[in-house]
């Protein structure tokens, strides 16, 4: 008996996103995505450390990006988040209220 298992569905097709999707994301197209992904492989540190500034709101930044003691990891060691900024105004009212 094998220890592998053999998988015979493979998906070979594209679905391209509608125009009105694409002007929306984040990441707009496949070849951005694969130098995003290329680049969280060859330095994922740097990598998530740039997309945690850019996209999230810290109250305090981190001291440490990647704590890493198998099998354990911890990301942004000593930052905080201001979760409700991140919410939104709506948020913030009701939280408040």
């Amino acid at each position: 008996m094998s220890n592998t298992i053999e998988s015979h569905l493979i998906e070979t097709r594209v679905f391209k996103p509608s125009d009105g999707f694409v002007q929306q994301a984040l990441i707009p197209s496949l070849e951005q995505y694969k130098e995003l992904y290329q680049q969280s492989i060859e330095d994922p540190e740097g990598f998530w450390s740039k997309q945690a500034t850019e996209l999230l709101l810290w109250q305090k930044k981190w001291d440490t990006v990647l704590k890493w003691e198998a099998p354990f990891a911890q990301w942004f060691v000593g930052g905080k988040l201001n979760v409700r900024k991140l919410l939104g105004p709506s948020f913030e009212r009701t939280a408040t209220e």
